[in-house]
Parts: structure tokens; sequence; C-alpha cells
């Protein structure tokens, strides 16, 4: 006798589900994907700093100001490595934006210079994002603030310019909603 058998679940109702998820995984994506802002906050993240005294204050601050005067909102900056949040890179945190330095291996390809996980929910939205920067490279204009972007919900934009681009030497300062 099958699972499924001892359990009395018909096996239509097993396919139905597995079929519904998929479906739901597949919708969230194209959303994802074609919404320029697919995601809030529900309040507001704490940031913390995890990558160390080498990220100077001034940079997360003039990076939180950028989109503060667009907006987004914060609980406050913390500037201390607090060890307990900020161990494991891979470990999303509800509530807080965590800044970490990257080694090698957490890029994938040589091109890549920062990149921003964020853990979100289709019924609360953002619910906590790091953003993982290659050593030394914090320094390069907009980068930073490029990556508190995601961290704050919003995706590439593919216009010369825009706080948004996802190359490097193609973005500026400027935002706009397409």
């Amino acid at each position: 006798m099958g699972m499924l058998e001892k359990l009395k679940i018909p096996g239509k109702i097993v396919l139905s589900f597995i079929f519904g998820m998929l479906c739901g995984k597949l919708l969230l994506t194209q959303y994802e994907a074609i919404s320029f802002k697919p995601w809030e906050w529900s309040k507001p993240p704490v940031v913390l700093n995890c990558y160390g005294p080498m990220l100077r204050p001034v940079y997360i601050e003039k990076s939180v100001k950028y989109w503060q005067e667009l907006g987004e909102k914060i609980l406050f900056i913390e500037h201390k490595s607090i060890h307990r949040l900020c161990k494991n890179k891979h470990k999303i945190t509800p509530g807080f934006i965590k800044i970490y330095q990257g080694n090698d291996i957490s890029f994938n390809s040589e091109a890549t210079l920062a990149f921003t996980k964020r853990k979100a929910s289709t019924t609360t939205g953002i619910l906590g994002a790091n953003i993982i920067i290659r050593p030394g490279t914090y320094t390069i204009k907009n980068l930073l603030t490029h990556e508190f972007g995601h961290a704050f919900g919003y995706t590439h934009v593919e216009e010369p310019e825009h706080i948004m681009h996802p190359v490097t030497e193609r973005m500026g300062d400027k935002f706009w909603i397409p």
C-alpha cells in the first residue's frame, strides 16, 4: 500500500496541489520580472554594518539618505557589527538590511561587484535583505546606493544615468519611475 493510499488522499488532489504551487511560483517570478518595485517593507528596517570598520559610516549614511529623500524609511543605522546577527551572511534576518563583505566565491562572475538578496512574503512584503559587496568596491560611486535600492525593493532599469542601471559604468545618480 502506497503513502497516498495510507493517508487516503486521492492522487488528483496531490497533483492539483503540486500544480498550484508551481503555477504560484511561476506567477511570482513573472510579477518580479515585470514590476519596477514588486516589494515594499511593511515596517522600516534597521541597517546593520556587518562589513566591518573599513566600510565607513559616511558611505552607508549617504546611500540611505538618497533613498530617504525619495520616501524610503529606516528605523536606524547600526555601524558596529553585532556578532549574533552578522555571523551568517547567508541568513536573512527579518527587519534588517545587513551589509557584508563578500569573497570571490560569493559572486557569480568577475564582473559582479555587489548583489542583494531579499526575502519577501506575498502578504507582508520584504522581510529582510543582505547586501554583499566585493572587498573595497564600496567606494565606487553609486554602487552601495544602487544595492540599497534593491534592498528597498527596486529592480534594474536599463536607462542610462538611472541609479538602478545594472551596469556600473552606465549607472548615474538619477531616479525616476519608468
